[in-house]
């Protein structure tokens, strides 16, 4: 567990715990920064002998319940370009760029597009690729309650720590936009 005072605290000790002589090949850490709690976890299989080895890099936070909202994003590659050709679903939100390099599901559009409305969140993600970046539903910390939760998985074991700081700093963005749309509404609904 990670708790501190500064986003800078907490860089410094996951610098330090991935830049060690021997960094771990599994990494597994819970962020308390401001109001978030982010599970952050590296897996790093080198495989051996008949087995391939995979890498993954995983960041999940609860969410407020959504009210039924949900989205769901990851880079667009030429099965996806094959799959729109033939009717697959693929929103667009506004953004050109970040319209033509990501594959957009989403129940809500409108949310959807404020959510990212941070240009340097959709450049990050617009740069990525074999990622998913998703709002789901199920027991994440209570094995008999259901809870929101945001959630982005990439085929990558990234212990690049520029790297790792600039994809939590954009998934941070979205968590953050995705709790301040919660607050307006239930703001609306107390009028």
């Amino acid at each position: 567990m990670i708790a501190a005072n500064s986003e800078e605290t907490v860089w410094k000790r996951i610098t330090a715990d991935l830049t060690q002589e021997n960094p771990p090949l599994q990494y597994h850490v819970l962020i308390y920064h401001d109001i978030h709690k982010v599970q952050l976890d590296i897996d790093i299989d080198p495989g051996g002998g008949f087995e391939s080895g995979f890498e993954t890099t995983t960041l999940m936070a609860v969410l407020p319940e959504q009210n039924g909202f949900k989205f769901a994003l990851h880079h667009e590659n030429f099965i996806d370009t094959i799959g729109k050709f033939f009717g697959m679903e693929d929103k667009e939100i506004g953004y050109a760029e970040f319209d033509n390099k990501i594959i957009i599901k989403t129940n809500d559009i409108a949310k959807t597009k404020n959510i990212f409305a941070d240009k340097n969140s959709r450049e990050v993600f617009q740069s990525l690729t074999g990622f998913s970046l998703h709002i789901g539903n199920r027991s994440i910390y209570n094995e008999s309650t259901k809870e929101d939760f945001l959630a982005f998985e990439i085929d990558r074991g990234i212990t690049d720590i520029t790297e790792l700081r600039r994809i939590y700093t954009a998934f941070a963005t979205v968590l953050t936009a995705i709790e301040m749309i919660g607050k307006k509404k239930l703001a609306e609904n107390d009028l």
